[in-house]
């Protein structure tokens, strides 16, 4: 992907090419998350107040982010900066690393009590998990998301109903616990890193949370990590040099943007301070959803800009296999999404209550890149992960129908041969597979590690040196 800064978004907006210099002084070499970072701190200062109609639905301003990288690279000192300018905007935050249903839901726990008789009774009474208020959520250990055991994929589950528009019946997680019934509406906005672990890529295909999510995977080289450690290294003892854009502004042009959002909601619905302060969750999404119509509205120009950004989306899907292409346009209604979420961030940076072509345009130019990015990920551009342990999986099976079989000495190519119709034979009575499924698996997983020889018309092959 392109540097931040090469994006139109961030090189229009001041504040915004701040805030990317200001997160690169804490995660260095980071500046894709760096940017992704400020719509996620955005969308969650937004989030009480505007919900976007997307007909008889609608949608909400919060962006997931799910960042895929190798470790020691910056994501976890990453959240240091981000978390500490949502706090400043007075967004609480808060951190999930694994454990029970309860620490992310809620649950009960048993309390001693004294009445005013002075008698002890123990007490049944609720407690609140991080999903239950609203909160920016970070989770450094991205992984336990990709483990499939029983704890994690309730977790999945509860986190993909958390990214369900705020306010729709698919944003309601309910639990029966201690024989109590437990409901709750999460506003949270995700924050998720890790490492590649193996099998990360079966996940992403097959969880729906990650439909739900932007999704960005880096991978490092040597070269890379090199020079952000010659970075690392000039940095000690030294003055961080002063920024265009200082911290404090950053942090007043999302607590400004908060204020605006507020008096737009309360002037469209005629409810003041001291009724919103007294009105329920539910009361309040009432009259959220009550103005959404009125909060901001898109003109010509936006809907015209619509067949560019499905064209664009749809183009990546050229030339790709048709199962990959098939997985992967799944990911397309996502895009489509987001890039109205987007185009709305852009156009409360722009102070204004419309969404134009020129919002919709620079919301897609970040979104395609993304998705570019994602499909040669899913391509296996770099074998990490599933990619590399599916890789070694079938080189194990192809070598074992290989080694079964007796070489021959072929005239004047030496020794070492055998013969592939019996290496294919061998490879189908171990995996129980038929001819042609076991030649077509030969020649996606197996041909480069073998060269091959005519005897008349038998064919022969011989593992190539380093293969073994």
């Amino acid at each position: 992907m392109r540097r931040a800064t090469e994006y139109a978004v961030v090189d229009k907006y001041p504040f915004f090419k701040g805030y990317v210099e200001e997160f690169g002084k804490v995660s260095i070499d980071n500046d894709i998350p760096a940017m992704l970072s400020f719509f996620f701190i955005q969308g969650q200062i937004a989030a009480p107040y505007v919900r976007i109609p997307w007909d008889a639905t609608h949608l909400d301003p919060r962006v997931h982010s799910f960042w895929i990288q190798p470790s020691r690279t910056g994501k976890s000192i990453a959240w240091e900066f981000v978390g500490k300018v949502l706090e400043d905007c007075g967004v609480p935050t808060d951190a999930y690393n694994g454990g029970s249903d309860a620490g992310l839901i809620g649950g009960t726990k048993t309390e001693m009590v004294t009445d005013e008789n002075g008698k002890k009774s123990t007490e049944v009474v609720e407690t609140k998990g991080v999903l239950s208020e609203r909160v920016a959520l970070n989770f450094d250990e991205g992984s336990i998301l990709l483990n499939p055991s029983k704890n994690s994929q309730d977790t999945v589950l509860y986190l993909q109903t958390a990214c369900n528009p705020i306010g729709s019946n698919s944003n309601v997680i309910v639990k029966h616990l201690s024989g109590r019934r437990f409901e709750l509406k999460p506003t949270a906005s995700m924050w998720i890193t890790t490492y590649p672990p193996a099998g990360v890529k079966e996940y992403v295909l097959t969880k729906g949370i990650f439909q739900r999510v932007l999704l960005y995977w880096s991978h490092w080289d040597m070269d890379r990590r090199k020079n952000v450690s010659q970075i690392r290294m000039n940095k000690a003892y030294s003055k961080s040099p002063k920024s265009a854009v200082s911290y404090e502004e950053i942090v007043d042009y999302f607590k400004t943007l908060e204020k605006r959002l507020f008096e737009r909601v309360r002037n469209l619905s005629g409810v003041t301070f001291a009724e919103w302060d007294y009105m329920s969750p539910d009361d309040r999404e009432e009259t959220v959803q009550s103005v959404m119509r009125e909060m901001f509205t898109a003109d010509e120009s936006f809907y015209a800009a619509t067949y560019d950004v499905i064209d664009d989306f749809y183009s990546l899907l050229d030339g790709l296999s048709f199962a990959i292409a098939d997985v992967v346009s799944s990911f397309i209604p996502a895009m489509e999404n987001y890039s109205v979420i987007l185009a709305t961030h852009i156009a409360m940076m722009d102070n204004s209550w419309v969404i134009t072509g020129d919002h919709l345009d620079m919301a897609k130019d970040v979104l395609y890149d993304l998705f570019k990015n994602l499909i040669s990920w899913l391509e296996g551009e770099v074998e990490v992960g599933a990619k590399k342990v599916e890789k070694a999986t079938h080189k194990k099976d192809w070598l074992e129908a290989y080694n079964t079989i007796n070489s021959v000495e072929l005239d004047k190519r030496g020794d070492g041969w055998r013969k592939k119709a019996a290496v294919i034979k061998q490879y189908m009575l171990n995996q129980h597979v038929t001819r042609p499924t076991a030649f077509k698996k030969f020649n996606d997983w197996a041909a480069y590690m073998f060269s091959a020889a005519k005897d008349g018309t038998v064919v022969y092959i011989r593992l190539k040196e380093g293969e073994q």
